[in-house]
């Protein structure tokens, strides 16, 4: 018998409609049970849909597993070989498959198995499960999502995609929550949902998780907003305290702010009055004389003549030629020496520092961007360290799936601001005060005063 919960996914999931699914939300809700029920019921739906009376090979028709191997195989298959009868499939180990009916094969594994991916280049799926979805990278799914494209005796099928996850901060969060997509349906699922469970399960969750309110709101209620990732520079809530309108009174500063990126990376342009972005470009080219064109058109239509630019690699090709037109132009090299070399490791450490003050005081203007808002509170710190360090950009983008490259260059114009003047030259400064990243993150530091940055 299934659960009311798991009922209401079950008839999205069986309907003629191509949508995803997130099912879950909390510990103890039947996720991994529901999913490969379902598994193993559409996979018997395709062959009568197909119309699969006889075949030389089984057809593929999906994917089911997780972010790893090992994982799934302690843990999602040993539910599947629980709940489904032994007879009604075959399991090839070392393939990672499971025959059903000797007509239609189900790929199974982890995301981190070479082989696996390699099989999802050339595959034609009709859909795909993910366990503990909440483990998993954006860009590891999209090579899934790319592959739901098969059709069979001239018939193509609803696609499905079933993701089951606990509460994170993560790309699933952004598709089924906060900016829902089309065809996308979040069901919580929560443990006094599921009758199933032991008498006693509720007290369980509390005795593991009451020693953090965090994860109990989370494992328990499926509060998906507590969850920020650990060590957060900038946190959501911080954000939302943040002003929605600018001071309509305050004399303008204005730059033009620009992170060059490779690799299929955002190339994104800021426009800002102050703390708040007017305009914006996203440009996918790595030719710096194109980038530089782009900047000086998108300047001289602000009538702004202060750029600044992250210039490592490409961006120093940009630099050079916006400088070339007469503009003036900040190079932000991240890894070189801070201006505190007592409190900072690198500027990069530095100018995020500088930016979380600020949203600290409220200064910063709210970003209605949504992608922004998740790059800006997935830039994390380190812990221990005797200087105030940002954690490596390698790590946000695994947490992203992507490289933060907008939440940069929103950083680096904040930072170029600050070497910018007003329009007018009787604008009042005010310093800001108990500036202290270190005081804040790492109350060992507490004795820190930082009063050496202007807010003009």
């Amino acid at each position: 018998m299934l659960t009311l919960k798991q009922d209401e996914a079950f008839e999205h999931l069986t309907s003629q409609e191509d949508c995803s699914i997130l099912f879950g939300g909390a510990k103890g809700g039947g996720k991994s049970y529901l999913l490969c029920l379902w598994v193993f019921y559409w996979a018997k739906y395709l062959i009568k849909f197909f119309d699969i009376i006889k075949i030389d090979f089984p057809l593929p028709v999906g994917f089911i597993g997780r972010k790893r191997g090992v994982d799934f195989e302690k843990t999602t298959l040993e539910t599947w070989k629980r709940i489904i009868p032994s007879s009604a499939y075959v399991i090839h180990d070392q393939a990672k498959e499971i025959i059903i009916e000797n007509k239609v094969k189900i790929f199974f594994g982890g995301l981190d198995d070479q082989n696996v991916i390699n099989k999802f280049n050339s595959a034609e799926f009709a859909f795909f499960a993910l366990d503990q979805a909440e483990e998993t990278e954006r860009g590891e799914v999209s090579i899934l999502q790319a592959s739901l494209r098969l059709k069979h005796n001239n018939k193509q099928p609803p696609f499905k995609t079933f993701y089951t996850a606990n509460p994170a901060e993560c790309w699933l969060k952004e598709d089924f929550i906060t900016n829902k997509k089309d065809a996308s349906y979040y069901i919580p699922a929560l443990p006094i949902d599921n009758p199933y469970l032991p008498d006693n399960y509720l007290k369980t969750l509390d005795d593991a998780f009451g020693y953090d309110t965090t994860l109990l709101a989370a494992y328990k209620h499926g509060d998906w907003d507590v969850l920020q990732p650990r060590q957060a520079l900038i946190t959501q809530a911080s954000l939302n305290e943040l002003p929605r309108i600018p001071n309509k009174e305050s004399i303008k500063r204005r730059i033009v702010a620009c992170d060059p990126s490779l690799g299929g990376d955002e190339c994104v342009v800021y426009y800002m009055e102050d703390y708040e972005i007017k305009d914006q470009l996203f440009l996918h080219s790595n030719d710096t004389q194109q980038i530089g064109n782009d900047v000086c058109i998108f300047m001289t239509k602000h009538k702004c003549d202060d750029f600044v630019v992250d210039a490592i690699g490409i961006g120093k090709g940009v630099a050079d030629y916006v400088r070339s037109s007469g503009k003036k132009v900040q190079e932000i090299i991240s890894s070189a020496s801070p201006l505190d070399k007592i409190h900072f490791s690198n500027l990069r450490s530095e100018i995020w520092g500088y930016l979380s003050e600020l949203v600290r005081q409220k200064v910063i203007v709210y970003p209605v961007d949504e992608k922004l808002r998740q790059q800006l509170c997935a830039v994390k710190y380190k812990t221990g360290a005797k200087k105030f360090e940002l954690e490596k950009k390698e790590n946000t983008k695994r947490l992203l799936g992507c490289s933060p490259d907008r939440a940069d260059t929103f950083a680096y114009g904040v930072w170029g601001l600050s070497n910018t003047i007003y329009t007018k030259s009787d604008k009042p400064e005010f310093s800001i005060s108990n500036y202290n990243p270190l005081a804040a993150y790492q109350p060992a530091a507490a004795e820190f005063v930082q009063s050496g940055y202007k807010v003009i």
